[in-house]
């Protein structure tokens, strides 16, 4: 009976592979003839390292990015002609301050002309009516003689 056994137990053994549709060591890795390369060395920055995307396929730029092109465009416009205009305004304000500054002094220049008039006119009443008064002192005998 133990010839039948063993006899049974080989045949199961070696009949079992074409069964199951394996073998039944186990391996560790694929087959020696499946064997991979080794793994490609890191790239220069390293692996978390930032790298640019692909430029878009030539003949192709989403309709966005032409927007945002044409925005910009009309932006960089917009600045330049706010620039000019605001390059005028200040051009113009400096003529009206210079011009105004040129009233102020020739009102200043008219104002020191009148004062020393009037205050020439005023020395002169002020010399005639110490004259009169004089007169009128030795006209009326108002003096006290001595």
């Amino acid at each position: 009976m133990n010839r039948k056994l063993a006899r049974m137990l080989s045949v199961a053994v070696t009949a079992s592979p074409l069964l199951i549709g394996g073998c039944m060591v186990g391996l560790q890795g694929p087959p020696p003839s499946q064997a991979s390369s080794p793994p490609p060395p890191p790239p220069r920055g390293g692996w978390r390292a930032e790298q640019p995307p692909p430029p878009p396929p030539p003949g192709y730029v989403p309709p966005g990015q032409m927007r945002r092109e044409e925005v910009h465009e009309r932006n960089e416009e917009r600045r330049a002609e706010h620039q000019e205009e605001k390059a005028e305004r200040r051009e113009d304000h400096a003529e009206r301050k210079a011009e105004q500054a040129e009233r102020k002094e020739e009102r200043r220049e008219d104002h020191a002309d009148r004062k020393a008039e009037h205050l020439a006119d005023k020395a002169e009443r002020k010399e005639e009516k110490a004259e009169r008064k004089e007169e009128k002192k030795e006209e009326h005998g108002h003096g006290h003689k001595k």
